[in-house]
């Protein structure tokens, strides 16, 4: 699944190096295009070689190299996810050193066994690596990390999960991260400086400053004008610096790139950040652009420490780094739902779902939809049926609408693919009918357009799952409250049975109330008469779902 490697790109700032290394700062790896079938999982190793330094080198050598591996969970959670440790082959050139949850499973040290346990979304660990006592110069080994999942295979087009490690001398420049998530408002300037230190054991004689984004059209972009800078080459920015930095030492930009959100950016991206030495892997790529006109941008040291000589950087896994940017817009929606939904088999109970404008702003019509300005989608569980669809609202056909089955990836279809987008949901506990409703006329700020669906459970059901997303614009500031998960109970008939209908709620509660529109904005009824949905504006319903599915999914552990 390329949204799922994407996604693991943006929270794993270590895998922008293949990104660059792989064509460009905007390119995804080259085996991002996944597998179907069957349920799989990505592991990605952070460093597929590094260079440690010779226990001669003093206090630089004795720093442990992280190495990290993620595990991404495809299509489905992962339970029971272990990563075994080989470095067997590395034997007199590496040592380890292990995090919690690790533990060597030899004497000598060189097999290791981790218990991850569960990934929802995404999981991962960093193993340290340094030169074993007495390795000399140029030796080489390589450490393996296994990844096995109960009930789950590996990804067949995965790299392979080694890093080969070489005993070595030079410099070794390391990016200072900035936050994992920046908020950033349509037209507002974000200040950009990241810092940088050479880890290495020689000088860096010559840096260089990478910035770019990962979409590239999101409506960002760099400023500053500096008369040492090239924009809009290979990547948005590329500054050069005659600066010499000794290892152990720190710089920082004398003042900060500006980044800045155009007025009419209308969606999120993430922002590739790092630097080189003069002459290295990533500078002699990054080619092109057109030079500033203004002062140059310097490098002022954070604090000194000493040694000599230049070389090329040995280890490339920490030079670059990514931040999300998160676009703050005035566009929210949130989802009405209920908590519980209690009934008697083969009587009809109703449930009142809906979509609530938490914003700031009025909602508007949705591109290529244009009557459409908000929706809903509702996947009721299998053992109960719809005694009453309200008007506005229809059955999706399971594998998606014509007009819309090629536009989205088939796993965001059906219910148990959308089930893993919500943290905690088991995959195999939603398995339902998805309907789609449109509002079809303007919510102001803290206006909202329900549905009363009329349902009729089949069968005794105890907790079946079901699943409410609201739909709103793509720049959506709050993905999170925009889905929201139900069940429903039923219990067999009995001479004094009768349902029990439950208050319905907001997945963001609030103190009180919000009034609903007049003007047949909360709809209440329907029926044979229901007008069915424009195939537009059905499909507008769809797709937006799927893109508030993907922005919870990667946004889901932001923080």
């Amino acid at each position: 699944m390329a949204f799922a490697r994407a996604r693991g790109a943006v929270r794993f700032g270590a895998v922008a190096a293949a990104v660059l290394m792989s064509g460009g700062l905007t390119a995804l790896p080259a085996g991002a295009a996944g597998t179907s079938g069957g349920s799989h999982f990505a592991a990605v190793v952070s460093s597929p070689a590094v260079t440690v330094l010779p226990q001669s080198s003093g206090a630089q050598a004795q720093r442990f190299h992280p190495v990290r591996l993620m595990v991404i969970a495809e299509d489905a959670p992962l339970r029971g996810v272990t990563v075994a440790v080989d470095a067997s082959r590395a034997a007199g050139v590496a040592e380890l050193s292990l995090p919690a949850g690790c533990s060597f499973t030899d004497a000598l040290k060189l097999h290791a066994r981790c218990a991850v346990g569960a990934v929802t979304e995404e999981g991962d660990l960093s193993v340290g690596l340094r030169s074993a006592s007495g390795a000399a110069l140029g030796a080489q080994g390589t450490v393996r990390f296994t990844v096995t999942a109960t009930g789950a295979t590996e990804d067949p087009m995965d790299l392979p999960t080694t890093t080969q490690v070489t005993v070595g001398s030079g410099p070794d420049l390391a990016v200072g991260p900035l936050a994992q998530v920046l908020d950033v408002k349509p037209g507002q300037t974000l200040p950009v400086a990241p810092t940088v230190q050479n880890h290495g054991d020689r000088d860096a004689t010559g840096t260089v400053l990478v910035l770019d984004t990962m979409d590239g059209s999101g409506g960002f972009g760099f400023g500053g004008d500096f008369g040492n800078c090239r924009y809009g080459g290979v990547a948005a920015v590329v500054c050069r610096f005659d600066t010499v930095i000794k290892p152990g030492e720190s710089y920082r930009l004398s003042v900060p790139v500006p980044l800045t959100a155009s007025p009419h950016a209308t969606g999120s991206d993430a922002m590739i950040y790092g630097w080189d030495v003069k002459g290295g892997l990533y500078d002699r790529s990054l080619t092109g652009g057109t030079p500033g006109k203004g002062a140059p941008l310097t490098l002022v040291q954070v604090p000194p420490a000493a040694r000599a000589h230049t070389s090329i950087d040995i280890n490339y896994d920490d030079n670059l780094a990514v931040s999300q940017l998160h676009l703050v817009t005035q566009d929210d929606v949130d989802v009405i739902a209920p908590h519980t939904i209690t009934g008697t088999v083969g009587h009809t109970v109703d449930a009142v779902f809906g979509v609530r404008n938490s914003g700031t702003v009025p909602t508007r019509p949705f591109d290529g939809a244009p009557d459409v300005t908000a929706g809903l989608l509702v996947f009721v569980p299998k053992g109960v049926s719809v005694a009453k669809l309200p008007t506005g609202c229809e059955k999706l056909p399971t594998e998606g609408l014509p007009a819309t089955q090629h536009a989205l990836p088939r796993d965001l279809f059906g219910t148990r693919a959308v089930a893993p987008s919500v943290a905690g949901v088991d995959p195999g506990a939603i398995d339902g009918t998805p309907y789609a409703c449109a509002v079809r006329q303007v919510l102001k700020p803290g206006q909202q357009a329900t549905f009363t669906f009329a349902l009729k459970p089949t069968r005794a059901l105890k907790a079946a799952a079901g699943l409410a997303v609201a739909v709103g614009q793509p720049d959506d500031n709050t993905p999170d409250n925009n889905i929201a998960e139900y069940t429903v109970t039923a219990t067999k008939a009995t001479p004094a049975g009768t349902p029990s209908p439950s208050a319905s709620r907001s997945a963001t509660p609030s103190a009180a109330p919000t009034p609903a529109p007049t003007g047949g904005l909360a709809h209440t009824g329907g029926g044979s008469d229901a007008l069915p949905l424009a195939a537009a504006g059905a499909g507008a319903v769809v797709l937006g779902a799927g893109a508030v599915l993907l922005a919870r999914r990667r946004r889901g552990t932001r923080g």
